[in-house]
């Protein structure tokens, strides 16, 4: 099992680092945020500044660098408006060239048509927009994802909305993060007044699969939960329904997750340093199969503030939580954590990418 020494050293960080960008394909979006010519979303992965944007209908990402004095492109996290950098107005299109610029005689010898932003493969798993890091990964993205392709397929196409986008600074390993997500054994405990009250944490998962480290769990629900007739009425005719808590990873970088069709999250992992992680948080509403009138859809818009409430409650207990481990790990450094049955996904993880690490030594 990894040692705690693999969540504070540098020079582990580093491998890390090198292995996902050599090997990875990365959850970046959903097409929602993507609708409109010149949306784009963007982040920044292991220290490469990435946007993805909407040119006219295709979508495309490119190094967030502009190529005359290397400015970030889209400061931004996410918006609307076309691919120009700010300093001297250096504006792209859609395959990375150079379509406007100030001044643009002065530049003649500097070969301007000939120069392109670094592009990234996109690729979809139904309304899930992903780019591969790496050109030279001889990999198309269903062959990444395996079995768990369909079933995030199935899920994307439910999304409605954004209604939050947002990031939280964790001073924790990136691989803490995983392994919280990766278990609800601490439900009942840490998140007593949120997913407990809900009814989840109790009942060990009898939903699950696996390929190589991404992994789907459905959470079931307690019999003794409290329904909230008012809301249920209200989501009725939401397009996905499941009875429980459904939670992706896909590996490296993202989690998906919904609670019974009502609301899907999206984080989104950002490693910045051995101790430090970003977590973007997304969430979308939920689809419906009618129209809403105006005071069903006042009564969605309620639903989704209180849930929004509830989400950085959640995210936030999460956080104390591991912040508190990371501080103790640089005095146990030769020990390793235990897991347990009820951490089966978490084994299922290390059990991949352990290898992977093992595998790139070589």
């Amino acid at each position: 099992m990894t040692k705690n020494l693999n969540y504070i050293d540098e020079a582990v960080y580093q491998k890390e680092k090198s292995l996902f960008l050599e090997e990875s394909w990365i959850l970046v979006a959903h097409k929602n945020e993507l609708l409109n010519n010149n949306d784009f979303v963007t982040f920044e992965y292991f220290g490469n500044k990435i946007f993805v944007q909407n040119y006219n209908g295709a979508i495309k990402s490119f190094q967030n660098v502009c190529l005359h004095r290397f400015n970030t492109i889209h400061e931004e996290p996410y918006g609307n408006r076309v691919s120009s950098c700010l300093y001297h107005n250096w504006t792209y299109g859609k395959k990375g060239n150079v379509i406007g610029l100030m001044c643009r005689n002065s530049f003649e010898k500097d070969n301007i048509n000939e120069l392109r932003l670094k592009e990234y493969e996109v690729d979809y798993c139904g309304d899930f927009v992903f780019i591969k890091l790496n050109n030279e990964l001889d990999q198309n993205l269903e062959e990444y994802l395996g079995n768990i392709f369909v079933p995030l397929q199935e899920i994307s196409i439910h999304f409605g909305s954004k209604t939050i986008d947002y990031t939280i600074e964790h001073k924790v390993n990136w691989k803490l993060l995983v392994e919280n997500v990766l278990e609800c054994y601490h439900c009942t405990s840490v998140h007593e007044n949120s997913f407990a009250k809900m009814g989840f944490g109790s009942i060990a998962p009898e939903k699950f699969d696996f390929f190589d480290a991404h992994s789907w769990c459905e959470f079931p629900k307690g019999e003794s939960a409290k329904q909230n007739k008012i809301i249920e009425k209200s989501l009725a005719s939401r397009t996905f329904k499941t009875q429980g808590y459904l939670h992706f990873y896909i590996y490296p970088n993202a989690f998906i997750s919904s609670v019974e069709g009502k609301g899907f999250y999206f984080g989104f992992m950002l490693p910045e340093s051995p101790s430090k992680t970003n977590l973007r948080v997304r969430y979308f509403s939920p689809k419906f199969d009618k129209e809403l009138s105006e005071s069903e859809q006042n009564i969605i818009d309620f639903i989704n503030n209180s849930t929004n409430e509830s989400l950085d409650l959640v995210l936030n207990e999460d956080k104390k939580i591991v912040e508190n481990i990371q501080t103790n790990l640089v005095n146990f450094k030769d020990s390793s954590p235990i897991f347990g049955d009820e951490e089966f996904r978490i084994l299922k993880f290390y059990e991949y990418f352990n290898a992977k690490k093992e595998l790139k030594e070589i």
